[in-house]
């Protein structure tokens, strides 16, 4: 009988111990998640639209954004822009300069009063492989929605990792008719009549984005 009970009692024990050496298992091949917030104070956007007659300039803010990290790669991650933000930087009469920046929120561009922000996702980030130095070294896939309208959008970009987070710089090139844009756009409106007044459908946005985790 003695035999017996230490013969179950060292069963138990082998159970126990397959059950935890099971359970530490299961927890090691878990992914580990963390998250990470964007540096609103240190990241930047600036954008650029151009005419017949030249250019103009100026930023944007960001409003916030959260990344996420599994297994310390980022998975995926959003930013806000805040659109009642926008300026221009190279106009220098006033009067004019706020003329221009009240059309750009208004309703034949942005339109803040309905759509004060902007928002893009971040899906996926990839490596490029044999990426020339001083070139982007990574592919960021996701979207963009302006004017409650979502795009896909692929841009290359400069990742740098660091102990407290990352960060990313690059230029993407987006389509401003896609989102409902269209003044002065020579895909809705006739070129001749337009004459000087035609603004490019695309406009450039260079970014510079600052996570801390």
């Amino acid at each position: 009988m003695k035999n017996v009970t230490i013969a179950i009692a060292t069963l138990a024990l082998s159970l126990n111990a397959a059950a935890n050496t099971a359970k530490t298992t299961t927890n090691s091949n878990k992914p580990t998640t963390t998250k990470a917030t964007l540096d609103v104070a240190a990241s930047t956007l600036t954008w650029t639209g151009k005419k017949v007659t030249g250019s103009h300039t100026g930023k944007v803010s960001f409003k916030d954004g959260e990344f996420e990290f599994k297994n310390n790669k980022l998975s995926k991650g959003e930013v806000d822009i805040d659109l009642n933000s926008i300026t221009n930087e190279d106009v220098k009469d006033a009067e004019y300069n706020k003329k221009l920046v009240e059309h750009l929120k208004g309703e034949d561009f942005f339109y803040v009063e309905k759509f004060p922000m902007a928002t893009f996702k971040i899906t996926s980030l990839s490596e490029i492989h044999n990426f020339v130095p001083g070139q982007p070294n990574m592919e960021i896939k996701g979207s963009m929605t302006i004017r409650g309208i979502t795009k896909p959008i692929t841009t290359k970009v400069f990742y740098t990792p660091s102990e407290t987070g990352f960060g990313v710089k690059g230029k993407m090139m987006i389509d401003r008719t896609l989102y409902g844009l269209k003044y002065n756009s020579k895909k809705f409106f006739d070129l001749k009549k337009l004459g000087d007044k035609m603004i490019e459908d695309q406009f450039e946005v260079d970014f510079n984005i600052v996570v801390k985790k």
